[in-house]
């Protein structure tokens, strides 16, 4: 039997596994779906990143703000979806134009950095231009390396949980909209991405269905262990593609 991409049947099995974890953290934290899966994702194959992860992002997302749309702040949303809406043509771009070597140097440079970002609590002061900035630097992310919460996740740091969690996913969910509109459009999503869905669906679910049963564990110490996951993984990315 052969599955899409040429994957082998222990690849697709790892594959399912790394996405279980990750949809499960991203239900406790808000976050994590993407830093977490994105740098190993694009070793295996480079072709699943945005794709896959935009494409089952999407629901989690949405589910999510669904359950908390309530305590979103919409008043600076639209200089974010702006940002979005810009950011987005910009990293179809480098997507379409950068070898997969390049590719692969720069979703380990985006996570790294968002891991950076959290360990040292870089703060940016919270106006239109930053969040304009922010947007844009989320929609190149997310187009590159599917991962576009480190800008707006900088942007928001030093807010409560309960307006942090909600915020991120708002954004999440219509980035990823303009992500994957996008891709469609440009012909970068294919029949086996779609393929793929089907196999890869149900992990995810499983994933974010059993988050709730993890609420004892601290979240403090989940989002820690992300953060220094996403500096050694973007580093052990970097280095594998340069030396």
């Amino acid at each position: 039997m052969t599955y899409p991409f040429d994957l082998s049947l222990l690849e697709l099995i790892f594959i399912s596994l790394l996405l279980f974890a990750s949809a499960a953290i991203q239900g406790i934290l808000g976050f994590g779906f993407a830093v977490i899966s994105s740098p190993i994702l694009v070793q295996i194959e480079p072709l699943l990143v945005p794709q896959i992860l935009s494409l089952l992002a999407l629901p989690m997302t949405f589910r999510i703000y669904q359950r908390e749309k309530s305590k979103v702040d919409w008043k600076p949303f639209k200089f974010l979806f702006l940002g979005r809406i810009i950011g987005g043509p910009l990293g179809l771009l480098l997507l379409i134009n950068l070898s997969e070597q390049l590719l692969s140097i720069s979703v380990g440079a985006i996570v790294l950095f968002g891991g950076l970002a959290t360990h040292y609590g870089w703060i940016v002061k919270r106006n239109n231009k930053t969040s304009w900035i922010a947007g844009t630097l989320s929609g190149v992310f997310a187009m590159i390396a599917g991962v576009g919460g480190p800008p707006i996740a900088i942007l928001y740091r030093g807010t409560s949980g309960n307006e942090f969690r909600p915020s991120l996913n708002a954004v999440f969910t219509f980035g990823i909209t303009i992500t994957l509109g996008l891709l469609l459009i440009s012909g970068e999503i294919f029949r086996d991405h779609l393929t793929l869905i089907l196999y890869l669906a149900v992990p995810v679910a499983i994933g974010l269905r059993l988050s709730s049963f993890f609420s004892n564990i601290s979240e403090m110490a989940i989002s820690r262990g992300v953060t220094y996951f996403s500096i050694m993984s973007g580093l052990f990315v970097i280095l594998r593609n340069i030396i």
